[in-house]
């Protein structure tokens, strides 16, 4: 089990991203105690939605844009893509379930004892014995209801691991943005405001955090991959509901190639991108495609998952 700090660091890396470890010690002291929420343990909140097809969606290869100027280790710029297709949504608890039966595949979360989550009503992220994909918020909790809605406490590891089992692989960074901007730049296709809250709708903490999630979008933690209306190319979730893992190894410089790049061969830290349930404006506000989320690739969170891609025939 991480120490206090390194919990703080890892919290802030994937879930707030934007807090130095000092200034979120600070933050933290400050705040009076959230307000109490019922059900706190209650997965599966909000309303149902529409079932969506688990088919992939073709991302054309070409030229395109992508970047946020707002970041430093994100500046726009010019990449080149392959033909690729990715998955219209988030990897489902009943997608794992379904790898996890076939396969007897044990997850690093389960491996460790637990993993990190966010509890509704707690004042930060912390490490929860017991907590795993089945039990997202530890003991107590189900995915019971949330069949159709993303898996999580789901390492880099395991990610890999269902990619390969189902025949696919991680996206890249640069695949992942372009999906999720269906192509256009940042300047074409804002999607980000000015306040940090998501130009799309999307699942994320309305309110600030963490004294009260106003529950505007009807879900305190994750919501069904079809609860809210895909891009221009078809693909649901992009932003908000949970940060996804790539491919790529972050490193503070981007890739120089421009044809398909895949960041750096070795690292520390793998990239997330989209933002997640957890993200308020006040300490996250990572609504765009090209804000780079980054975590340990062992580590679980109850706000992480994934989706999948392939290479398209040529």
């Amino acid at each position: 089990m991480p120490d206090k700090v390194n919990a703080r660091t890892i919290g802030i890396t994937v879930a707030a991203a934007v807090v130095t470890v000092a200034a979120a010690v600070a933050i933290s002291e400050r705040l009076r105690a959230p307000e109490p929420v019922e059900d706190a343990l209650r997965w599966a909140t909000g309303p149902e939605a529409e079932p969506v097809s688990d088919d992939m969606v073709l991302i054309p290869g070409g030229e395109y844009v992508i970047g946020d100027a707002h970041h430093p280790d994100a500046p726009v710029r010019k990449v080149a893509l392959s033909p690729c297709y990715v998955d219209r949504h988030e990897v489902t608890n009943r997608q794992f379930a379904e790898f996890v039966e076939a396969t007897g595949y044990v997850t690093s979360a389960e491996k460790a004892g637990g993993g990190w989550c966010y509890i509704a009503g707690t004042k930060d992220w912390q490490f929860v014995k017991g907590a795993d994909w089945r039990h997202p918020l530890g003991p107590g909790s189900s995915i019971e209801g949330a069949e159709e809605r993303p898996v999580v406490l789901v390492s880099w590891y395991d990610a890999q691991a269902y990619a390969k089992w189902a025949g696919k692989r991680l996206p890249t960074e640069a695949e992942w943005e372009v999906a999720a901007r269906a192509g256009k730049s940042e300047e074409e296709h804002p999607l980000c405001a000015v306040n940090g809250k998501p130009r799309v709708p999307a699942n994320y903490w309305q309110g600030t955090w963490p004294d009260k999630n106003l529950l505007e979008d009807g879900y305190f933690y994750v919501a069904p991959v079809g609860a809210f209306p895909p891009n221009e190319w078809g693909l649901y979730g992009m932003i908000g509901n949970v940060w996804e893992w790539t491919a790529d190894w972050y490193a503070s410089e981007v890739p120089a190639e421009a044809q398909d790049p895949k960041g750096p061969e070795t690292g520390t830290l793998r990239v997330a991108k989209g933002g997640s349930w957890f993200c308020s404006a006040n300490y996250c506000g990572a609504y765009t495609p090209g804000f780079r989320g980054k975590s340990p690739p062992d580590r679980a969170f109850n706000n992480v998952g994934f989706r999948c891609a392939k290479d398209a025939e040529q």
